[in-house]
């Protein structure tokens, strides 16, 4: 073999490795990196790296109104912290994930666990208010004083 087939094969496994390195970070490195987005603090909370939110680790358990729900919010003292408040639909919404379900088919994220798949929001027009549906990622309106399948998941700003 000459000088320049020899170069030419040096190349070829260069970038044969490179191409190999891509493809492993593709499927190991990056995955792994999205994971780590929600960050388990060990105190009943999980803090959402994107959004600087800190979140309760789990919804309230039980169906709740909406004026319940928000009173349920204001005297929430997880991770010992007093400024928890009911979050907004933006906010639910980002916590949807079309591509992971929990073991009750919502698409939330893994550390946040929910009994239910709507939690109310803290929008409101006239007699009703929002909730978010993470088995559908949709919005819906109901009546303030609604009592069904609906939970509430505390929020903070961790920032």
């Amino acid at each position: 073999m000459d000088m320049n087939t020899d170069s030419r094969i040096f190349f070829c496994r260069q970038i044969v490795i490179v191409f190999g390195f891509l493809v492993l970070f593709t499927l190991f490195v990056m995955p792994a990196m999205a994971s780590d987005r929600y960050v388990n603090n060990g105190d009943g909370s999980v803090t959402d790296t994107k959004t600087g939110l800190m979140w309760a680790a789990k919804d309230n358990g039980i169906p709740i109104s909406w004026p319940d729900g928000l009173l349920y919010c204001q005297n929430y003292s997880g991770g010992n912290y007093s400024d928890w408040r009911m979050p907004t639909l933006s906010e639910l919404a980002g916590l949807y994930n079309p591509e992971y379900k929990n073991k009750r088919g919502y698409h939330v994220p893994k550390l946040i666990q929910t009994s239910a798949q709507s939690i109310w929001a803290s929008e409101t027009m006239g007699f009703e208010a929002a909730r978010f549906n993470f088995a559908y990622g949709q919005v819906y309106w109901l009546r303030r004083t609604y009592h069904g399948p609906t939970r509430v998941l505390p929020v903070r700003s961790s920032k």
